[in-house]
């Protein structure tokens, strides 16, 4: 038998010098010159790309903010492993025999503009509206029958009504990046009287965007290098004075939320054209900004003035100051969804809650009516009954056609006030205090549990 093997062997090896041979010879020799400038067209487009885009990056990096630093993580996101198999399961709480198992704040998030992509944080202060500098900011399209521009006249304006989006209607706008850079005397550049810090900081606004023509080619190719994709940016400071918005020519416009109808300063002016047609809006687009001298009051199942202190107040968040999911709950829902070919996997970002926890075992927090976490206490005010938003993927923008949405109001339906056909998952609370202070790691202390029933708007 080895002598077989050894036969082959030998004629496999005679076929391959006869036949490599052959193609060497097929193949034309290229000069020293030729194969230079062959690598060297290979290799120049790209560095080229890479120079402008780096160029680019370099200009709105000297573009910055003065005398403001960004807020958010200079680590990996807290919920980097919020898939391991231990934030399914429950753990009791803490005692002073088992104070390794604390129920504790795991993640924490801003949404400075409404329905846009949020801002984690390791440390956080909640006002009465809820988290500082959370969804102070909306977008709103002016709603008519027809597409509505600068140029038509005013009174036809007048006929139209401003009404805020969000996700729901488009998801994409997942994909509209804030940075939110508030006013710090350590910043070198810092000077109390200076736009951006008068203004009580700047919010940037990123979304993917790739020019016509050759520099949008180039700029793409440029970005693909560092792993990125072509953006368009800008810039809106937080809360103008009265002599910038005098200056910029903002205005105070009537808006719609909900079933409220507020009166917000409108920036719209600062929004490039091409968001509009990333998002897919014909209409007008405006950006709001909450007038905190005329917040929108919080009724419902909150707790009266009386009782509290002070009336509940919003921004533009949907309903409540607050809202808190539980690691574990996000993860049961998950269990339950179909394991179907193109399904979510459930990161609880979807669900855009200011506080993650973890610690205590799924929907154990529909029990809650008051908790204190790290030092403060939070009314736990009611549940969250949930829409179809948690469907899109809050990093691509991408939105899934039925989940977790059906699964859900399979079998979380557990709220007779929220309807029959409506699932809840997470909490909706109100700050004890009008101020407060909170951290990743802060432990939570249920301090009374009670029933809930959702009040409808």
């Amino acid at each position: 038998m080895a002598d077989i093997v050894e036969q082959y062997r030998l004629l496999a090896q005679a076929y391959y010098e006869e036949y490599s041979e052959r193609l060497w010879e097929q193949i034309p020799v290229f000069s020293t010159t030729t194969y230079v400038l062959t690598v060297l067209a290979i290799c120049i487009p790209p560095i080229i790309a890479l120079i402008i885009y780096e160029r680019e990056q370099a200009k709105l990096l000297a573009e910055q903010p003065q005398g403001c630093r960004k807020l958010g993580m200079k680590i990996e996101s807290n919920l980097t492993n919020e898939f391991d198999k231990k934030f399914s399961e429950g753990r009791p709480p803490s005692t002073e025999e088992t104070s390794a198992e604390w129920w504790r704040l795991k993640s924490m998030w801003i949404y400075p503009v409404k329905s846009c992509r949020g801002v984690e944080l390791n440390r956080g202060t909640v006002i009465s509206t809820g988290m500082e500098w959370d969804r102070q900011f909306t977008f709103a399209q002016l709603r008519s029958p027809f597409p509505v521009n600068a140029n038509t006249p005013n009174n036809e304006k007048a006929a139209h009504k401003w009404e805020f989006i969000t996700q729901r209607q488009f998801p994409l706008l997942a994909q509209v990046r804030t940075e939110m850079w508030v006013p710090d005397q350590s910043v070198e550049t810092y000077k109390p009287h200076i736009d951006d810090v008068e203004s009580g900081g700047v919010i940037i606004m990123s979304f993917p965007w790739q020019e016509a023509g050759w520099r949008g080619t180039v700029a793409k190719w440029g970005a693909s290098f560092m792993g990125r994709v072509p953006e368009k940016q800008f810039r809106v400071p937080f809360d103008p004075t009265p002599v910038q918005i005098e200056k910029a020519g903002y205005a105070y416009e009537d808006m719609t939320i909900w079933k409220e109808t507020v009166s917000a300063l409108n920036l719209e002016i600062e929004i490039p054209d091409e968001l509009r047609y990333y998002l897919g809006i014909s209409n007008k687009l405006g950006l709001f900004r909450i007038d905190n001298s005329k917040l929108r009051e919080v009724h419902r199942n909150a707790p009266k003035a009386e009782t509290l202190g002070y009336q509940p107040v919003t921004g533009f968040q949907d309903t409540y100051p607050l809202h808190m999911i539980n690691l574990a709950s996000v993860r049961d829902v998950e269990s339950q969804m179909p394991q179907v070919k193109g399904g979510p996997r459930l990161s609880a970002t979807r669900f855009r809650a200011n506080i993650i926890i973890t610690g205590p075992e799924a929907y154990l927090e529909d029990t809650w009516r008051r908790i204190k976490i790290g030092y403060y206490e939070y009314d736990v005010s009611c549940r969250t009954a949930r829409c179809k938003m948690p469907n899109v993927d809050q990093y691509t923008g991408a939105k899934h056609a039925s989940e977790p949405d059906k699964t859900l109001r399979s079998f979380r339906a557990v709220d007779e006030g929220a309807g029959p056909n409506v699932g809840c998952l997470g909490v909706q609370m109100v700050p004890i205090s009008k101020e407060s202070a909170l951290r990743v790691g802060d432990e939570i202390t249920v301090l009374e549990h009670g029933e809930h029933q959702y009040i409808k708007q």
